[in-house]
């Protein structure tokens, strides 16, 4: 601590001796943009803010200049670049949190820090922003320099300066800003993609709420203004001009970008940043996604996410219609109930738990009673509601039985379901109801694409990963990415979920109709939400995991169709021509997986008399072992024996009718097969 005091006293004497000099300024140099690549090399577009507009203190709003002295620096017009007092106090408030809470900077010192300086954390970095901070106050008046700071701060979506932002998010000039438009915009440039209203909404109101109190403390409005700004509806206007193949995707990584090196850097610094996109998918994306959504009506939204499971690598990425007028990235940023689409991760938890796929459950009404709610009656699709039979879990998830899942779910406890539905890298809130089975939590596309990418994955988690290197403007690399795999489920419990899940591909199916479209072996699931308010597809091949969500951004209206018809025939045309030029492969299964043809209404081992049969992938030893009863020819009737061996153990012998051998040599007999019902 000692050292760091004799340091910084040292640093503000140099900064006083040299302040006595008639040292200028550096002269301000043009920016080179950074480029952004794909995993090919292939350059997306440039990360160069086209959207920067200056403004003088005229032209800008007197709310937006009050609420920036409130919140930044309040002695801003009678301190002379450097404000001790506001110093002393963020070093008590931050030696008291134990960590940074609050700044000492003024708006002098970081308009000097925004047009001269980068943001590395050095010695010699905070003596030179001394240095131009006094220079600024001795060349420039405080009105001058607060228009220099109001037209260099990043407001996000590639907006540089208080006019652009304006324009970027109100669709009007700064000089036209409300006080409710003026506090969320002065809001954003301390984490613009966390302050983002496009994206976060409920962020920019809270710090919208901070800087109105701070202004009222300030006596610069009223209480009554502070209490009439928040309650304004705000309605955000026109976007940046980020464009290029991948608006979305590009914007996301700006903000990343943004967050860990500045704005001056990322849009002027010349960077090279290699990412993991695949152009090529990622304009297959885009074909797909306008074939299907150009029929729709115009304020229905889709959201696509890619993922390759090998690596986590994010190979195509669509959030909205319209970057231009919708920048909301609805692929990673909207969360959203997946319905049917996330019964694959309670399916994976039976697995674990013993159940196998010709485990049979029944479809008919059933209540379950609850702690501190109503009791919870399921049903299915359509106006019947049950299907009054028993399903195998293969065809359960086939058809999507909604009543199935929820007694599943039941059985092995929702606790566990979700416990288990962490595992595949979800960040938010996992509830554990029971109708968690029916996709109650929220989720967003990306993180679902990923989850599936686990199954594809042989039970691996790769989290998704948008940036793979950044060098700097002379080839010194800043960054180096890759994810570390996590194994989430066992490779035999991913192969026989991913075996289920191709069922939902083939003929009964809910998703049938896609695997013609896609062309090659292929698993997925169907989601659709009640009253259709949202509509899923989630599929993969072994190299590549896609989810598609079709819906409206507000979620009371309707969709009006499920997802196997929308949002399915937007993966299926992606996959197809995303995947063209590689060879079709088949999904490895582990070396201790049995497969048998089971008959779907008993469970059983099929015959040739059973009218619906289908092959099941079972871990040895837990397959049936019985042949099925209910289909068999009155010739074919067996009874069963055991006889005890040398060691004692029971082996068993299968004997026709008329065996002769006395009753007294068996232990016990029984007709075949017994059926396996739960």
């Amino acid at each position: 601590m000692i050292k760091r005091l004799a340091l910084g006293l040292m640093g503000l004497l140099i900064v006083g001796l040299i302040a006595g000099f008639n040292w200028g300024l550096p002269t301000l140099e043009l920016g080179v943009p950074s480029v952004l690549y794909d995993i090919n090399g292939q350059e997306i577009t440039k990360l160069n803010p086209e959207n920067i507009a200056q403004a003088d203190l005229n032209e800008i709003s007197d709310y937006v200049e009050k609420a920036v002295i409130a919140t930044e620096d309040q002695n801003f017009y009678s301190h002379h670049g450097l404000d001790f007092k506001a110093i002393a106090r963020a070093v008590w408030v931050n030696l008291t949190a134990g960590e940074v809470k609050e700044g000492g900077s003024t708006i002098t010192q970081q308009t000097a820090k925004n047009l001269y300086l980068s943001q590395e954390r050095t010695i010699w970095r905070k003596l030179k922003e001394l240095v131009y901070t006094l220079a600024l106050e001795k060349r420039y008046s405080k009105d001058e320099i607060l228009a220099m700071y109001l037209n260099s701060i990043y407001y996000g979506q590639g907006a540089t300066g208080i006019e652009a932002a304006a324009q970027t998010y109100f669709g009007k000039s700064a000089r036209d800003l409300s006080l409710a438009e003026s506090t969320i915009l002065v809001g954003i440039p301390r984490r613009p993609a966390y302050y983002d209203p496009y994206r976060y909404p409920d962020h920019a109101k809270t710090r919208q709420k901070v800087i109105l109190k701070q202004m009222v403390d300030e006596s610069m409005i009223t209480s009554e203004e502070a209490e009439q700004a928040e309650k304004v509806p705000l309605v955000y206007g026109k976007s940046s001009n980020l464009q290029g193949d991948a608006p979305y995707f590009s914007q996301m990584v700006a903000d990343y970008l943004v967050e860990k090196y500045g704005a001056p850097l990322v849009f002027g610094g010349g960077l090279k940043v290699y990412s993991t996109l695949d152009l090529n998918m990622q304009q297959a994306a885009q074909s797909a996604y306008n074939a299907v959504m150009m029929e729709q009506k115009p304020d229905l939204q889709a959201a696509l996410a890619a993922v390759d499971p090998a690596t986590g690598h994010i190979r195509a990425m669509i959030g909205g219609r319209d970057f231009r007028t919708a920048p909301f990235n609805r692929a990673v940023d909207s969360k959203r109930q997946p319905g049917s689409a996330f019964k694959p991760f309670l399916y994976s938890k039976a697995l674990e738990m013993g159940f196998t796929e010709a485990d049979m459950l029944m479809c008919e009404p059933v209540t379950f009673t609850q702690k501190g709610t109503s009791d919870y009656t399921p049903r299915d699709y359509g106006d019947e509601g049950y299907h009054y039979r028993s399903f195998t879990l293969k065809e359960a998830i086939m058809v999507s039985d909604n009543v199935v899942s929820v007694r599943l779910n039941e059985a092995i406890g929702p606790e566990n379901t979700a416990e288990h539905a962490r595992r595949f890298g979800f960040e938010g809130p996992i509830k554990p109801y029971l109708s968690l089975a029916l996709g109650t939590s929220e989720v967003s596309p990306l993180e679902m694409a990923s989850a599936y990418g686990v199954f594809a994955n042989q039970g691996r988690l790769m989290p998704p990963l948008a940036v793979i290197k950044v060098l700097n403007d002379d080839g010194t690399v800043l960054e180096s990415n890759q994810v570390q795999a996590q194994t989430a489920v066992s490779a035999e419990n991913a192969y026989i979920v991913t075996d289920m899940l191709m069922g939902v591909m083939q003929s009964g199916g809910t998703g049938s109709h896609l695997a013609g479209q896609v062309g090659r072996t292929s698993a997925g699931k169907t989601g659709t939400t009640q009253e259709y308010r949202d509509a899923w597809f989630v599929g993969y091949t072994p190299e590549l995991s896609c989810a598609v969500w079709v819906g409206y951004d507000s979620p009371t209206q309707s969709v009006g169709a499920p997802g196997g018809r929308i949002s399915g025939p937007i993966w299926s045309r992606f996959m197809h021509q995303a995947l063209a030029d590689y060879p079709s492969r088949e999904f490895s299964a582990p070396e201790n997986i049995t497969r048998i043809n089971m008959c779907l209404d008993s469970g059983m081992i099929a015959t040739e008399n059973c009218p619906r049969s289908l092959s099941g992938a079972f871990i040895s030893g837990t397959e049936p072992q019985d042949l099925c009863i209910e289909h068999r020819s009155f010739f074919d009737w067996r009874w069963e024996w055991r006889i005890p061996n040398d060691s004692g153990n029971e082996e068993r012998e299968d004997i026709k009718e008329n065996d002769n051998r006395p009753k007294q040599e068996r232990d016990w007999m029984r007709w075949l097969p017994g059926q396996r019902r739960r």
